[in-house]
């Protein structure tokens, strides 16, 4: 028999996504639908993962029209900044995660955000240091020369970093078998992290062996 009856409140904290689609706009049309499908893939991974598309992801796109209504906005140092420190700085904190996706072409340490615009990892880890304390925050980046974000000062507590590549390699962005295609497919199947970027390593290396993942 039942003898007592409690009411649940249930709160859903999966986090918080920030997809960044830079590098190339619609002017280089056949770059510019590739570099979108990749970052779509991101998005449908999430979306599958049921992350909410209005609520819990932003999407910043070089063509925010062409990409659909999953775009937020244009892709600029001003709308990361506001995507990190104002949409993101009042939703995350230790219990709700950040997961930043950063997808573009690379002057080695310098991802390429706007023409003629980089994006350091200090000018990032500048905007990260502005959330609250102890956010878990992943940051994976699919661009050439990735690598060389995997050191101080973005490095640190609660951060884990992914790139494609090593500091010193190209991605194979335009190839159909890149590793944002192999690593989110793992994140689709509900892999962990850690796993989900040792079995697209394994994958990626039968495929481009001169192309070397790291993780911190």
């Amino acid at each position: 028999p039942i003898t007592q009856t409690l009411n649940l409140k249930v709160i859903k904290r999966f986090g918080k996504v920030i997809i960044v689609q830079a590098g190339v706009g619609p002017e280089q049309s056949s770059q510019w639908s590739k570099f979108n499908r990749v970052a779509e893939i991101v998005h449908r991974a999430f979306v599958s993962r049921h992350f909410d598309p209005e609520e819990d992801i932003y999407f910043l796109s070089t063509d925010p029209t062409s990409t659909g209504d999953n775009a937020d906005g244009q892709t600029s140092m001003e709308n990361l900044q506001f995507a990190i420190t104002q949409w993101a700085g009042k939703k995350v904190n230790a219990n709700v995660p950040l997961y930043i996706y950063l997808l573009s072409h690379n002057l080695e340490d310098q991802f390429l955000l706007e023409p003629d615009v980089f994006l350091s990892p200090t000018q990032l880890d500048l905007w990260l240091d502005l959330l609250p304390a102890d956010t878990p925050i992943t940051i994976m980046i699919e661009a050439c020369y990735s690598g060389n974000f995997i050191a101080a000062p973005l490095a640190g507590p609660n951060r884990t970093l992914i790139t494609s590549t090593s500091s010193d390699r190209w991605a194979n962005i335009m190839k159909s078998s890149s590793f944002t295609h192999f690593f989110f497919n793992q994140m689709r199947a509900n892999q962990p992290v850690k796993d989900a970027f040792l079995t697209a390593k394994n994958q990626l290396d039968i495929v481009f062996q001169n192309q070397t993942p790291q993780i911190d």
